[in-house]
């Protein structure tokens, strides 16, 4: 490990700085470039058509690995990569929750399927969320045991609560 990270590494932990004024002038640089990054990710994700365009790609992740798994369960395609898709599934499912930021309504992009209700009922869509990554870790499980009737079953129910979602929350 060099010099700097190393200075770096104890001014964080301590406080104080080796190496005088040059030193403080380098983490003042860091701190900078820091700020200015963390400003710079915000202003971007500010924009309501990249909110709507990351939510519309998140969205499409989780369609396309269900996808994949109903080719799988219908004997489409001949893969065992179920596991491998309940696992991106559970791991994306979470993200659900924070890709509706009040600036990404149906008003403020016009390509967007999101209705208006997502906002207006924060607690009832909450709950389908909830239900999603519930159904999302419980299809994983299911999966890793590799029982097909049961992996059918579990991918019914996980289906149900995105249709669930998509009937109350998505336009037609």
């Amino acid at each position: 490990m060099g010099t700097m990270p190393r200075q770096l590494c104890y001014a964080a932990r301590t406080g104080h700085t080796r190496g005088g004024s040059e030193m403080k002038a380098k983490l003042v640089a860091v701190a900078s470039v820091l700020s200015i990054l963390s400003a710079s990710a915000v202003a971007i994700a500010a924009e309501p058509k990249d909110a709507v365009e990351y939510r519309q790609a998140v969205m499409a992740s989780l369609g396309g690995h269900a996808g994949a798994i109903s080719r799988i369960v219908k004997q489409q395609v001949d893969y065992d990569h179920i596991a491998q898709h309940a696992e991106a599934i559970a791991a994306t499912a979470p993200l659900v929750e924070d890709i509706w930021p009040d600036n990404s309504k149906p008003g403020d992009y016009e390509k967007t399927d999101a209705l208006a209700k997502i906002w207006d009922e924060p607690d009832a869509f909450q709950e389908k969320v909830d239900k999603l990554k519930v159904e999302a870790e419980d299809f994983l499980a299911v999966a890793k045991g590799g029982d097909q009737g049961e992996v059918i079953a579990a991918f019914k129910e996980l289906g149900q609560s995105c249709g669930g979602c998509h009937d109350d929350y998505r336009a037609e």
